[in-house]
């Protein structure tokens, strides 16, 4: 198969025909004026040497040396490159750990910059493994799911900070829960977990998890993040200034301090092993070597497709012709009188090459320049019947399928506009890809994934880092994203306080009860003894005194009781 870089230089070939036409005109009226000027019977006298075919000739090498020179200009692309790639690995979950006690900083710089590192430097070192990753604090959530693309997978890493989990907390079981059920059962291969953490497990059950893991044959592997000393949580401004340091309900300043023995449990629990992190240390090289020894299992071929460049050839017999040219005189000759019918042939073949690639050019073309003009007067339907038009005629033309996705995207089918903008994205130079990440962004933010969007404009600035819109529309996501979080944040607060207020709300009603049941049984006893008092005549006036004072005395026990339950404190459970 074959298809051009350049295709738009291929309308220069229109010019050869021209030319042609120009120098079989040229050479016409100069044979011509010679003629009239000094007769046909004095020309083979008075020029016996000049051969007007070899005149001819040196003006077709020329023709044919333009031709290939604008084909290399076009840089002609031979395809496809098909090869079989073996692909053996496991599968890995990395779970990484994004509470607010992750940001203490007895690990330079902090807890979760060096676990980031690590967790990149890893990703470096796999080769065939699918990874995935897994951020969690009081919930879980894939951060990407298993992949053997690791500098996407890198890439959302750098994205991750404290507040991509809005509920606080350190649920380490339910991470280990959400990598079980991640995992594909497509192929028999080994998996594991790597657990990113300062162990301080303060939601769940961790050890049910761990038991599950065990009986699916998953080891764990667990790398502690901090020091059994501990550090406290520094708080920061929007602008990165440290104003003060995480306290607890008292006003005290919260000490995180790495739970190594919970780590090392669940490690040893699995078959995995556990490793401290240090600021300078290559710990994850470590558990790199141990997943190495693991065994791998054939995922398959890989069939890679690819163009290769064949410019080198069209300019090779450009240069050829060029030189024929300069080789050739213009006296006769008899060899030449032979090679001379060879020149039909020449002109056939000059046809031959031209002719095809102007005019599929030229169809593909139009029909993407008609599916801009519907584009440009609003007919989206329209324009995206043009642009598939030109698609069929050449699948790989990155003008039409990118004007294609435009066309979704104005239709609102911000789907399929992601999915036209990533196909042959490979094959785009950097300036293309740039544009195709920017529509990314645009059409993702449309869809309210800000997440994905954030990842998209970073990649276009990557490319592009003087583009000021792609950078405003990342902050405008960023922004989203924050208001986001910050609306389901507000939600789960809304419904945390409804739920403690219909709970108050009970308790106030069985306290009422209790208090009014108590009463009334406290009025029914002094109406009895009452009655009793006045009935038994025999009872001494302070025989009755000593009576009331011990109904008295019960009483004030009863509300001294009530005083003390009412005075329990609801205990708050830790939010690092």
């Amino acid at each position: 198969m074959l298809k051009f870089e350049n295709p738009d230089y291929l309308y220069l070939l229109v010019l050869i025909p021209v030319l042609a036409l120009v120098l079989f005109i040229m050479n016409i009226k100069d044979k011509r004026n010679l003629r009239n000027f000094i007769g046909e019977a004095l020309i083979n006298q008075l020029v016996p040497e000049i051969s007007y075919y070899k005149k001819v000739t040196k003006q077709i090498l020329v023709l044919l040396s333009l031709t290939f020179l604008i084909l290399a200009l076009a840089n002609p692309m031979e395809g496809t490159r098909l090869e079989e790639v073996k692909r053996e690995g496991i599968d890995l979950f990395v779970a990484l750990d994004v509470s607010l006690s992750m940001k203490a900083e007895d690990i330079k710089p902090n807890r979760l910059e060096k676990a980031k590192r690590d967790v990149s430097e890893l990703l470096r070192k796999l080769s065939g493994d699918r990874v995935g990753m897994i951020v969690f604090a009081g919930e879980s959530f894939v951060q990407f799911p298993l992949t053997t693309d690791y500098t996407a997978a890198d890439l959302f890493i750098s994205a991750i900070d404290v507040d991509v989990v809005p509920v606080p907390g350190t649920a380490i079981g339910s991470a280990i829960k959400m990598a079980l059920k991640s995992f594909q059962t497509d192929l028999p291969t080994q998996k594991a977990i790597v657990i990113v953490s300062d162990g301080e497990n303060t939601e769940g059950d961790v050890w049910n998890a761990v038991e599950e893991a065990k009986k699916a044959g998953v080891r764990i592997y667990t790398v502690g993040m901090g020091t059994p000393d501990g550090a406290p949580i520094p708080i920061y401004d929007q602008n990165g200034v440290r104003i003060d340091y995480k306290r607890d309900v008292k006003g005290s300043i919260v000490l995180s301090k790495l739970d190594e023995p919970v780590l090392q449990q669940i490690a040893v629990s699995t078959g995995g092993t556990y490793r401290r992190a240090t600021s300078g240390g290559n710990e994850i090289n470590d558990i790199y070597d141990e997943l190495s020894s693991l065994e791998k299992v054939e995922f398959g071929t890989k069939r890679v497709t690819g163009y290769e460049t064949r410019y080198q050839y069209p300019l090779m017999l450009a240069l050829i012709f060029l030189i024929i040219e300069l080789l050739i005189s213009e006296r006769k000759s008899k060899l030449f009188a032979i090679l001379r019918k060879l020149i039909p042939a020449s002109v056939g073949l000059l046809v031959f090459i031209m002719l095809p690639f102007c005019i599929n050019a030229q169809t593909v073309r139009s029909l993407v320049k008609d599916g801009n003009k519907m584009y440009e007067k609003e007919k989206y339907v329209d324009a995206e019947v043009e642009y598939k038009k030109a698609l069929q005629k050449d699948p790989h033309s990155k003008e039409a399928r990118f004007n294609l996705g435009n066309a979704y995207y104005k239709q609102q089918r911000y789907e399929e506009a992601v999915r036209e903008y990533n196909t042959n994205i490979n094959t785009m130079n950097s300036d293309e890809k740039a544009d195709n990440f920017y529509n990314i962004g645009n059409s993702l933010y449309k869809m309210n994934k800000f997440q994905e969007a954030i990842q998209a404009y970073k990649q276009s600035l990557k490319l592009n880092p003087k583009d000021e819109e792609a950078r405003y529309n990342l902050c405008m996501a960023i922004e989203k994203l924050k208001q986001q979080q910050n609306q389901k944040n507000q939600q789960q607060q809304q419904d945390k306080q409804q739920q403690e207020n219909q709970k108050n709300q009970q308790q106030n009603r069985e306290q009422n009860q209790q208090q009014n049941q108590q009463q009334e049984e406290q009025q029914n006893d002094r109406k009895q003894t009452e009655q009793q008092v006045r009935k038994k005549n025999e009872i001494s006036k302070e025989e009755a005194e000593r009576i009331l004072d011990v109904m008295r005395n019960n009483e004030k026990e009863v509300q001294k009781n009530i005083r003390k339950r009412e005075a329990v404190r609801v205990r708050v459970e830790k939010d690092w």
